[in-house]
């Protein structure tokens, strides 16, 4: 059963969806195009995916809130025919390819560390992720699957959605990420399995009495210290999932015991990285035949967790010193002031790089001399800041990522 935030569809309702599908004009060749899609009624989004996989398509997810003209360059860069843009009956008609494409899903990166990139995935290689997803999964005895973020995105659509329907588990979309309205909506589900970003998990974990969330999974980013400490003690279980986009799902931490667990890897994957903390090196991936380099520093710890350090384009080189932003990122976190941090490099003539963060403030008062000082007092001089930028919020995408690339880039 599938669930849009007060509405609930059935498997009947679902099928009658495919069945529309199949006497549409262009759905019902769906496996000789690709498509894009940017929709908003949910439900029938679920319900294409589901048909478009079944007939061995190639499709493009694009978030709802994505404007026309950017929707359709992602669909024009990722060679589709056609753009439902709002809607799954009349299409805006792009390129007419002359052959077909690989059956699969078509995604771009989150382009935290760059540009995004075009990603493709085969149906196949979905369906080898879902068994070993669900079968780690079936050890969390919920009856709901609660998914509070993106479902155009690998993480709600394939490891929430996709997951929670191969468990026949009751699956609930929340479209609103509302930390109220989706409190609210919890206590109507006590025995559940939440999805959502950082962000979210950490303001509900922040508004909960202690007993409103059951089973809570993050991913995407490392919680910082504070963040995990307030959902773990707010939640009955914190798991974290770590993946990328060309993967999937690697591995599960269940439950979550440190911010840099990242748990044990999927059955169906193999993963090397550093042998200790003070020893990482990159992750590295293989599936069947292919092996993946994450971009990820980390080591796998005495448990056969894999653990994370930090991304390798984010490490800071200053003078031959390297800074682990997350470090810096968790000094400033500490002073009373601070609501957030985020700690990124630029080029230096002198050093080769320099250290730069920007916090939000809890309030009015704060200065950068004080923040200056204050990290002085508690850091190694090559990882105390050399510029610092007071801004009112910091810029997050909708999966609780920090571009510190784009950071990095900007002037001033």
């Amino acid at each position: 059963m599938l669930t849009v935030n007060d509405c609930t569809y059935t498997k009947d309702d679902l099928k009658r969806c495919e069945q529309q599908f199949a006497m549409h004009s262009i759905w019902k060749t769906a496996e000789q195009w690709r498509i894009a899609v940017c929709p908003q009624e949910i439900e029938k989004w679920i319900a294409l995916l589901l048909y478009v996989k079944k007939r061995g398509g190639s499709i493009v997810p694009i978030h709802p809130s994505t404007p026309l003209a950017a929707a359709k360059k992602i669909a024009v860069q990722a060679r589709c025919a056609y753009l439902f843009f709002h809607t799954f009956e009349t299409p805006l008609t792009l390129s007419n390819p002359v052959s077909t494409f690989p059956p699969g899903l078509v995604q771009f990166s989150s382009g935290t560390t760059g540009v995004p990139k075009q990603l493709e995935r085969s149906w196949s290689s979905i369906d080898e992720e879902l068994a070993a997803y669900t079968e780690r999964m079936a050890r969390v005895d919920v009856d709901t699957v609660v998914v509070a973020c993106p479902v155009t995105h690998s993480y709600g659509l394939i490891s929430g959605v996709l997951a929670g329907l191969s468990q026949d588990k009751e699956v609930v979309v929340l479209t609103a990420q509302n930390p109220k309205y989706v409190l609210k909506k919890l206590t109507d589900y006590p025995n559940h399995l939440l999805y959502g970003a950082p962000p979210l998990l950490y303001a509900l974990a922040k508004l909960s009495n202690g007993d409103t969330l059951q089973a809570v999974m993050t991913s995407g980013t490392r919680l910082p210290e504070e963040w995990f400490q307030s959902i773990q003690s707010n939640s009955q279980m914190l798991l974290q999932q770590y993946g990328c986009s060309e993967a999937g799902c690697i591995s599960i931490a269940m439950p979550l015991r440190f911010s840099e667990e990242l748990g044990v890897p999927l059955r169906h994957v193999q993963a090397k990285a550093g042998t200790a903390r003070n020893n990482p090196s990159e992750i590295q991936v293989t599936i069947g035949r292919r092996t993946i380099n994450t971009g990820d520093l980390g080591y796998i710890d005495q448990d056969g967790a894999l653990c994370f350090r930090e991304r390798l384009d984010d490490m800071i080189n200053v003078a031959g010193l390297n800074v682990y932003p997350h470090e810096v990122e968790h000094v400033l976190r500490e002073h009373p002031s601070v609501e957030d941090a985020v700690v990124y490099k630029k080029a230096d003539s002198y050093a080769g790089e320099r250290v730069c963060a920007q916090v939000s403030a809890r309030t009015e008062t704060l200065s950068l001399p004080e923040l200056r000082s204050y990290c002085i007092s508690r850091l190694a001089p090559h990882q105390v800041p050399h510029e610092m930028t007071i801004v009112e919020e910091i810029a997050k995408s909708a999966n609780g990522k920090v571009s510190r690339v784009k950071l990095g880039e900007a002037k001033g």
